[in-house]
């Protein structure tokens, strides 16, 4: 709907509640003419100043966006959306460029695509419970990085609606697990 449309379409709805005869408006004294516009003004006043502070919460809140998700895609560790069959949602560019893959291909992959043939099962057997209470659990699996080379991963997870466990109506295939994924290979080389 275009922007004039909107404006034609507020206008009828408005005068719709209105709703004066000419007959009503002919009864209307000066002295009550002059405290119409006078109210009129003051409320256009008064609707430029909340515009304003709309505008500048929007501004604010643009910023606060974007300064999230420069966090979110530059922190040192891969952060990793998933769904409840272990799909990937959403992937930071951190875990993007310790696989040497962009970010954006990742998503729609099975995280077990990612993980070592060995490593599967460990991942497969253990994703469900991991899944359904993250809190205290991790799993380290070995991933496949750039070029095929293998790092040593250490996962640890919450879930994203907040709990750390399955409470009352949450319908677990519509949560989500984030994951933050580190990579330990020189800890445990050393």
């Amino acid at each position: 709907m275009k922007l004039e449309e909107r404006d034609n379409d507020l206008r009828a709805k408005a005068e719709q509640i209105v709703n004066f005869s000419p007959q009503e408006i002919s009864n209307i004294t000066h002295d009550e003419i002059q405290r119409i516009l006078y109210d009129l003004q003051v409320y256009q006043i008064e609707l430029q100043m909340q515009n304003d502070e709309l505008q500048k919460a929007q501004l604010e809140i643009t910023q606060t966006n974007n300064r999230l998700n420069f966090i979110y895609h530059h922190t040192p560790v891969g952060i990793v959306t998933l769904d409840f069959q272990g799909f990937i949602q959403q992937a930071n560019h951190t875990f993007g460029q310790m696989l040497g893959i962009n970010s954006n291909a990742l998503v729609k992959k099975h995280f077990s695509k990612l993980i070592v043939d060995e490593d599967k099962n460990i991942f497969i057997q253990r994703y469900e419970p991991f899944f359904k209470v993250p809190a205290n659990k991790s799993i380290q699996l070995r991933l496949y990085g750039e070029n095929n080379k293998v790092f040593d991963a250490f996962i640890k997870g919450n879930a994203d609606d907040g709990s750390d466990a399955m409470y009352g109506n949450v319908d677990i295939k519509q949560r989500k697990l984030v994951i933050a994924v580190t990579d330990i290979t020189d800890a445990i080389q050393r």
